[in-house]
């Protein structure tokens, strides 16, 4: 009895938990998903206030030159420069002074040009240095090379231009530089003509961008009408650069007056607000990271799971102590809670076992064990079979399911399965008779009426202009598995069976494939023999390092899968990571086992994968890191060799009976590899580096004590003391005893 109500107020207190729990977390969840949306309208509204003041603050200004440029055109002295054919050199100065004038009262003005049609002549001031010229009565000619060569391109084409939209341009300084300018051009506009008198007032950029460049916080852009670039605070985009198609291929912005959308810039997912046109059809826009909007929302999700944590442990400390009190009154009630349920999973399968899916599954036997043949299962989706009309299955795989679902989610993946099927529908015509059924969460089934003027072919080539227009409207990638065609109703469950069958051998088709069951041949996989001798040899090329041979063997050993079921494959698969494991183990045995910890995990490589090559990139990794690491070890055991020597030579250098045999045995290897080793790993010689350290020990006994020159060469291990004067001079430039005298 006392076990029952402990059990019954268990029951109630982990319910009490997860009704918090579950409370908490839905409500974080609803206002998690709804931060990101939020959070886009505050951020959109805000950055559009602000393009709208900067719109209206840019307006004004270009107002302010609009006025300037007409009143330099209706400027008595100026006008005579395009007024005259012939002008008198003190009009000409008077004209070019009032020109100085307005070029340096008004600010941010680049410089004025006046063109007279009738001469041919460009009358221009300016404030770049190296441009200003003294005054001539022959100041500069159009046609005579002008140094503004995109100036001489609008004046001879002033019909394209309105007088009040500023042109931006560059023209050359000097070298390769060039300077971005806003020109108003001026005209008679009763005049007609494509060439005509004009003036040009050119703006430096600061006048009307000046707020736009201290934004530096996202990029900024002004666009035209035909979406050139006017203005721009990023090297990512060039004034006068046509852009639609780098961000907006869509035409979002033609579809409203103001707005945003997401879309991918340059590989970057981005958020583009931008606002309605202004007098000049110009739009503003303000370009920023959608991740940078997404780490707003992380924090907050942050937030919120640390405040369902406090708040589902003040949860738990209170059901603990309310469950307990309310354990006895609810025990009366347990056997109807139960009765309920019980009934309730009935109905519950009852309705599950209705749906057309469950049939197909289970062969055609419904929930009450009847038989559903084919043609009475057809007859339900409206449906027929025959010999003029035959029967095919196609399933459809969205690829990088599981990145999809993350990304997009179940109701968007299904949405676009269902697009993938209404547009190939299309592409059939209304002649092929197409029915949808949504069998799994990342799969769809159609069910095609095949009839006589419907080609494998032209199937073929229908489903890929499904999947080009999938991938290029829904930027996904869709995969489609069709059956064999099917005359006779009955074998429709066969048909799915089938078509079941081959979607286990996916992994072999890669993405975005249109794979015909009725084209793959299989042999029996009673007929493979599992290759022995190829996996020894794989074996044995991993135990010697040859990580190249043995990815050699692996594709010969999984390649001939290839044409056997897929239990084949998976079968030698879990035997080939088997076997590689007791390669490791061994390794990890006879050497430093913490060199593989970490990296090879068994489930690594026989988890669920999308593709061969993913699978088969898994194995050639593991491959190469058993090479780098038996190296190493190889490469750490000889250069603690050349320490060992090294240590021999500075404790027995005295010895005169040391030599290359004498320290050959004592490191256990031949004199030979020992020199060639030493010489690989130091670039000197076993007798330079004794040599080199005798003398070494030679030069501190000379100068720190008074033994005599024969006694040093003993004590530094030469017997011959000619012998050693000969070697210290060679070494030293002078014999012992000169040395000692300096």
């Amino acid at each position: 009895m006392d076990n029952r109500k402990d059990r019954i107020h268990l029951k109630l207190y982990l319910t009490m938990i997860f009704c918090v729990v579950f409370a908490i977390f839905l409500t974080s969840t609803i206002l998690y998903v709804n931060f990101q949306s939020i959070l886009m309208k505050h951020e959109y509204k805000a950055r559009l206030q602000n393009m709208e003041t900067e719109k209206a603050r840019i307006t004004k200004l270009s107002n302010l030159a609009l006025s300037t440029a007409y009143q330099i055109m209706n400027d008595i002295s100026v006008m005579k420069l395009f007024a005259y054919n012939n002008i008198s050199s003190i009009d000409e100065s008077a004209a070019f002074l009032q020109m100085r004038y307005y070029l340096t009262s008004v600010p941010d003005i680049d410089s004025i040009y006046v063109y007279n049609k009738n001469n041919n002549r460009i009358y221009n001031v300016t404030n770049e240095s190296d441009l200003i010229k003294s005054w001539n009565p022959d100041y500069d000619k159009k046609d005579n090379n002008f140094y503004d060569s995109s100036a001489v391109e609008i004046l001879n084409n002033s019909d394209k231009y309105l007088p009040f939209i500023p042109i931006p341009r560059f023209y050359p300084l000097d070298g390769d530089s060039f300077k971005c300018v806003y020109s108003y051009i001026m005209y008679k506009t009763s005049v007609k003509n494509k060439e005509r008198d004009a003036v040009l007032l050119n703006l430096n950029r600061e006048y009307l961008f000046q707020g736009f460049d201290n934004q530096a916080d996202n990029i900024k852009l002004v666009i035209d009408q035909n979406y050139k670039v006017v203005y721009s605070n990023s090297e990512q985009f060039m004034v006068t650069e046509q852009l639609q198609n780098s961000f907006d291929p869509e035409g979002n912005m033609d579809e409203r007056g103001s707005g945003y959308y997401l879309t991918d810039i340059n590989g970057v997912r981005s958020v583009v607000m931008f606002t309605s046109a202004d007098k000049h059809n110009w739009r503003y826009i303000s370009i920023i990271s959608y991740g940078m909007l997404l780490a707003q929302v992380n924090r907050m999700q942050a937030i919120s799971i640390l405040i369902t944590v406090m708040i589902a442990a003040a949860g738990m400390l209170t059901a603990h102590i309310f469950s307990r009190r309310l354990s006895i009154p609810i025990k009366s009630m347990s056997k109807d809670v139960k009765k309920l349920q019980r009934e309730n999973l009935k109905l519950h399968k009852a309705a599950r076992n209705r749906k057309t899916a469950e049939l197909l599954e289970n062969g055609g036997w419904d929930s009450k064990g009847n038989k559903i043949t084919g043609q009475e299962f057809l007859s339900l989706i409206e449906m027929e079979c025959s010999a003029a009309k035959k029967l095919v299955l196609l399933c459809m795989c969205p690829d990088n399911y599981k990145i999809l679902l993350e990304t997009q989610g179940m109701e968007t993946l299904k949405t676009y399965l269902f697009a993938a099927s209404n547009i190939l529908s299309e592409l059939l015509g209304e002649s092929t008779k197409v029915f949808h059924l949504d069998m799994w969460n990342d799969k769809n089934l159609l069910f095609l009426q095949w009839e006589d003027n419907l080609t494998a072919e032209n199937l073929r080539e229908q489903i890929k202009r499904m999947q080009s227009y999938v991938s290029k409207y829904y930027d996904i990638s869709i995969s489609v598995l069709v059956s064999r065609p099917e005359t006779d109703s009955d074998r429709l469950y066969d048909l799915f069976e089938q078509v079941e069958e081959t979607l286990t051998r996916s992994i072999f088709f890669g993405t975005e494939y249109v794979v015909f069951a009725a084209d793959m041949e299989l042999k029996s996989d009673s007929h493979y023999e599992y290759p022995e001798h190829r996996e020894k040899q794989l074996l044995e090329n991993l135990m010697s390092g040859k990580a190249e041979e043995a990815k050699k063997s692996y594709e010969e050993i999984i390649t001939e899968t290839y044409q056997y079921p897929i239990i084949i494959y998976n079968m030698v698969v879990s035997r080939l990571v088997f076997a590689i494991d007791k390669v490791v183990s061994t390794f990890k045995k006879n050497g430093n086992a913490s060199s593989f910890s970490g990296y090879f995990v068994l489930s690594n490589l026989i988890q669920e994968i999308d593709t061969i090559t993913v699978r088969n990139k898994k194995f050639y990794d593991l491959f190469d890191r058993i090479q780098r690491e038996l190296e190493k070890r190889k490469s750490d055991k000889q250069e603690l060799l050349v320490i060992k020597i090294n240590d021999m030579i500075e404790k027995e250098y005295a010895e005169a009976s040391f030599s290359l045999d004498y320290l050959a045995d004592s490191v256990g290897i031949s004199t030979a590899y020992m020199c060639r080793l030493y010489k690989l790993y130091t670039g000197i010689t076993i007798t330079d580096r004794l040599s080199f350290f005798r003398m070494k020990k030679a030069r501190e006994l000379l100068l720190d004590t008074q033994l005599s020159v024969n006694e040093v060469a003993e004590r530094v291990g030469y017997s011959n003391s000619t012998y050693f004067y000969r070697v210290f001079k060679k070494e030293n430039g002078v014999t012992p005893k000169e040395f000692r005298r300096k």
